[in-house]
């Protein structure tokens, strides 16, 4: 198989955990390739059961738990920008990773391309009930869901009998979203409700991956998570400013651009 269909192949693979769906005509227009094209890849997903297509041309992203996943919330906007984030991170997992996926739009989508790796066992572990759908259908991904009650679509507030931070070891990998990135005020959240959890996640881990549009880097907020020094990796968009940017690295924090 030529590499360049291979690409493509794996690319509308993430599109779709994504977006939940497509067509072929919206896939053809992005990949710049025919419609038939197109439909000679979806045939192909398809004889993998990744992907349904429908009667009417509509293709969805398909789970062995539900036959098609829920697209995950997001904006058309940033869609691409966190799919280039989220593809750079799936560099990053290797053989035997112990990835906590922090509650967040684009964290949460990291996850989701994480669980397109077919290639190394990893173990996952996410407050997320979709993520967790998604990815304990995934034979090499062994899934942890952490405890606690369900507010929305996560578990949270965890009982000193359920928290698994309690007792975990500090080698994890976190990967963490964050509503503002500044050099000076390191990370920070609109909202609290989930200050005390991403803490925890924080302490439990030796990486921290920030995963973030560039909309959020030079923004502060009031609820503060670390300092920027903390923070092991920040992978963000390429339209990030370029002063925000540099102050980040001279606080020593490697700053990626995709």
């Amino acid at each position: 198989m030529a590499e360049s269909r291979r690409k493509r192949l794996q690319e509308i693979l993430n599109r779709l955990r994504m977006e939940g769906s497509s067509s072929l005509d919206e896939l053809a227009l992005y990949f710049g390739v025919s419609t038939a094209t197109i439909r000679r890849d979806i045939k192909f997903l398809e004889r993998d059961e990744s992907v349904v297509q429908t009667v009417g041309g509509g293709i969805l992203y398909r789970t062995s738990n539900n036959g098609s996943v829920t697209a995950l919330g997001t904006d058309d906007a940033s869609i691409d920008r966190k799919i280039r984030i989220a593809e750079y991170c799936t560099d990053l997992v290797r053989e035997g990773d112990e990835i906590i996926v922090a509650p967040g739009s684009t964290a949460t989508m990291v996850g989701r391309i994480l669980t397109g790796i077919s290639d190394r066992p990893f173990r996952l572990l996410t407050c997320s009930l979709d993520l967790a759908l998604d990815s304990g259908s995934v034979p090499n991904v062994e899934t942890v869901i952490l405890g606690g009650e369900v507010v929305g679509r996560y578990s949270e507030g965890f009982s000193g009998r359920d928290d698994y931070f309690s007792s975990c070891h500090s080698r994890h990998t976190l990967i963490l979203s964050a509503d503002g990135v500044d050099a000076a005020r390191g990370l920070t959240l609109f909202s609290s409700d989930k200050v005390a959890l991403l803490k925890k996640m924080i302490a439990a881990s030796e990486t921290i991956v920030v995963v973030a549009i560039s909309d959020k880097i030079g923004r502060t907020f009031m609820n503060s998570l670390c300092a920027i020094d903390t923070v092991s990796m920040l992978v963000t968009d390429v339209d990030v400013p370029v002063a925000s940017c540099a102050a980040i690295r001279d606080r020593g924090v490697p700053v990626v651009t995709v």
